[in-house]
């Protein structure tokens, strides 16, 4: 991974030029949701299509400032940075490293909200900079990351009941 990105604080979030929320609720509790979000990266090439792999850099304990690989689309990779972990709330991240050109900093963010029933809201943002070739395409795949998030919580959704 030959580029360093920009490093954020979480203001991040509401300030990049490039912002997208989806949200979904979910029939499993926050502290299921999060286990599986957060303590078992190597689960989420079983329900983040474009994952491939996705671990841990060394020993347990993981969280704030934990790295992370990532591999997407099999093209794609990228080491992480923890930023928040706040059990059965919430879960953040920047990109440290990726061999993606364009893009000058990237940001997600997970917020679980407990709901009646044993169930969670789950909001899942995304903050980018990056140079406007890249912002044109983000532009242009709101649909297919739409639905790439849709059908993730599916599956999400049913690793949360059968893990």
């Amino acid at each position: 991974m030959s580029r360093q990105l920009r490093s954020e604080d979480l203001g991040f979030l509401a300030r990049a030029p490039v912002r997208r929320t989806r949200v979904r609720d979910l029939d499993a509790p926050a502290d299921v949701v999060f286990e599986q979000l957060a303590a078992h990266p190597e689960n989420w090439p079983r329900w983040f299509g474009p994952a491939n792999e996705c671990r841990y850099e060394g020993p347990p304990p993981y969280g704030v400032g934990t790295t992370r690989r990532l591999r997407l689309y099999r093209l794609v990779r990228a080491r992480e940075i923890l930023m928040v972990w706040d059990a059965g709330e919430q879960f953040a991240y920047r990109v440290h490293q990726t061999n993606a050109r364009g893009v000058t900093a990237v940001m997600e963010r997970w917020a679980l909200t407990p709901s009646a029933g044993g169930r969670t809201r789950v909001s899942w943002t995304i903050a980018v900079d990056c140079a406007p070739p890249v912002r044109l395409l983000l532009r242009v795949s709101r649909r297919h990351v739409d639905r790439v998030f849709q059908d993730a919580m599916k599956r999400f959704e049913g690793l949360c009941r059968h893990p």
